[in-house]
Formats: C-alpha cells, sequence, structure tokens
C-alpha cells in the first residue's frame, strides 16, 4: 500500500512538473528603441510568474506585429508611468 502510494504522488510530480515546462517567458529578447505612440495597439504586461522569473512588456502595433521591450528602458517605465496615469 505505501509504495503505491508513492507512486501515485511520483506521477502526480512528473505530470506537474512536465506541464510546467510548456510554459516558457514570451520574450526572449527584449529591445531598448522607443516606439512610435501612433503605431500602438495595445499594451501587455506580464508579471513574473512560476515558469517565468521576469517581468515582460509588449507592445502589439497596429500592423499586429508584436514587440517585447526592456521593463528597465526610459522609453518602457515612461510608457508604464503614462498608463497608469490613464487608469
Amino acid at each position: 500500500m505505501n509504495s503505491a502510494i508513492q507512486c501515485i504522488v511520483l506521477l502526480a510530480c512528473i505530470t506537474v512538473c512536465t506541464s510546467a515546462s510548456k510554459y516558457r517567458c514570451q520574450c526572449p529578447q527584449t529591445t531598448e528603441k522607443p516606439v512610435k505612440s501612433s503605431l500602438i495597439h495595445d499594451v501587455k504586461i506580464y508579471e513574473p510568474r512560476p515558469y517565468c522569473s521576469s517581468l515582460e512588456v509588449i507592445v502589439i502595433l497596429k500592423n499586429k506585429r508584436q514587440v517585447c521591450l526592456n521593463p528597465e528602458s526610459k522609453f518602457t517605465k515612461a510608457l508604464l508611468d503614462h498608463m497608469k496615469k490613464q487608469k
């Protein structure tokens, strides 16, 4: 009975670990370059998560292209401040 419980716990751990590996950061590379505000359609902010330890700021342009911004850059900080003031 004890080995059966250990086996079930082991299988549960394997399932959780392998399902978490499907997720990853959406921004493997970021840019410091500013983006023209007239081209921005939307901004998505992803806080650090268990499978991605960094803050991610993704700008979606009007042509549907996504640009990952460095959250530490002056432009990104100014953009986030502007968004907070609008809310």
